[in-house]
């Protein structure tokens, strides 16, 4: 069975990179199966252009995946998809959290054929194998015997071939005007390509900020995958940008890439063994960069780019969402 893994834009802003989603299911989709990628921040698609390629590639299922912001143009291509006969399954954190909405249960019009809540590793599998014979359910949800939920433990987390995956579509030169590509040419830059690839070395965030879905959806306990298996993936990823003859840049996309420093800082100093650094990016919460050590070896590993949320340098407004570790006075 041919699948697509569609991503939407939100027809407003564009992402920088694509989403870890689409490549870990890809790598979780049992053989016997090709699996398309289309990401709508890459490649704006038309619902008459993307029936037209769900068509030609002979698709037999279309996974969707959201967020809020997204999800009305989802449910707008999702509509397209099903009219044209092909099922839909769709996840994410809007789905999980309000799953009647797209199964069309609350008097709206139905936009998906099933549904796929929380994290999909262990139910992407069944999907597919459910989707093949024509029996998909409507609703699939990671749970165990005693039907609580389930999370991965990122033990065995799958190996995601980057240097099999045809990543044209999100190479971000293509993207930069001709001027600006004739300008770096003239400064002596040769690289033909360049992808920032997204990477996650755990998930989950004890914090629980109101603000934020991620402990309602990853949980509040932290898992991560071994060291081991993170500095192979930026070896893999540091190999390809040598074919490639460009440049490859990552986006360490855990919620809170330093939430266990002790844990961090092992994963750096494998990283820097190894030589395996890349430039990197990641999200990490003011807090815990008070510590220097750990900020040196971000730089020494290939750390670029820190991402921190401020949110207020109100302290009774910080603590109203739940987010009083932050000090305004240290900002």
């Amino acid at each position: 069975m041919n699948i697509l893994l569609y991503n939407p834009d939100n027809e407003i802003t564009n992402n920088f990179m694509p989403h870890l989603w689409m490549f870990l299911l890809k790598s979780l989709t049992p053989p016997g199966h090709k699996v398309f990628l289309v990401d709508g921040n890459a490649k704006r698609l038309s619902r008459r252009q993307l029936v037209e390629f769900i068509r030609e590639k002979n698709i037999g299922l279309v996974g969707i995946g959201a967020m809020t912001r997204m999800i009305r143009k989802a449910y707008w291509m999702a509509d397209a998809v099903r009219a044209a006969g092909v099922p839909v399954v769709m996840g994410g954190p809007h789905v999980t959290e309000v799953p009647d909405e797209p199964l069309g249960r609350d008097g709206e019009p139905r936009h998906a054929d099933a549904v796929a809540l929380g994290e999909a590793d262990h139910t992407w599998p069944q999907i597919v194998a459910d989707a093949e014979h024509g029996t998909l359910e409507e609703i699939y949800a990671p749970l165990g015997a005693d039907g609580q939920e389930v999370k991965p433990s990122l033990a065995d987390y799958p190996v995601i071939r980057w240097d099999r995956m045809d990543l044209d579509q999100f190479n971000l030169i293509r993207h930069f005007p001709k001027m600006t590509r004739r300008l770096l040419s003239l400064f002596g830059m040769t690289w033909q390509t360049f992808h920032m690839i997204p990477i996650e070395s755990g998930r989950g965030c004890p914090y629980g900020c109101e603000f934020c879905t991620v402990t309602g959806f990853f949980g509040d306990s932290i898992r991560f995958r071994s060291n081991e298996s993170v500095v192979d993936e930026l070896l893999m990823l540091k190999a390809l940008e040598r074919r490639q003859k460009g440049k490859i840049a990552v986006f360490f996309i855990d919620d809170n890439f330093a939430i266990n420093p002790r844990r961090t800082k092992s994963l750096l100093r494998e990283i820097i063994a190894r030589d395996a650094q890349v430039p990197w990016v990641a999200q990490i919460s003011m807090n815990l960069l008070r510590d220097e050590e750990l900020v040196s070896l971000i730089a020494q590993s290939g750390g670029r780019w820190i991402f921190m949320g401020l949110e207020s340098i109100d302290p009774e407004n910080l603590k109203s969402v739940r987010k009083g570790f932050n000090k305004p006075e240290e900002y």
